[in-house]
């Protein structure tokens, strides 16, 4: 599996907005997906990002409010 964006051809980054991170990151740790780095992140003074990898590798990135 790629470990960094550029080790492989095609899409390996998607960005998803949601209207809340709190139930995505209750399923991501009800399910034991793997955070990567230091996430959630904040952006602004609402918004933060979680990043996680698919199975396929491709790096998701999750914006939203923590609500």
């Amino acid at each position: 599996m790629p470990k960094f964006i550029h080790d492989d051809t095609g899409m390996q980054y998607i960005t998803i907005m949601v209207h809340s991170l709190d139930p995505v990151l209750k399923r991501i740790k009800e399910h034991k997906v793997k955070l990567l780095g230091s996430t959630p992140v904040p952006l602004n003074e609402q918004d933060h990002f979680v990043l996680v990898q698919d199975p396929d590798g491709t790096i998701i990135e999750l914006i939203g409010p923590l609500k």
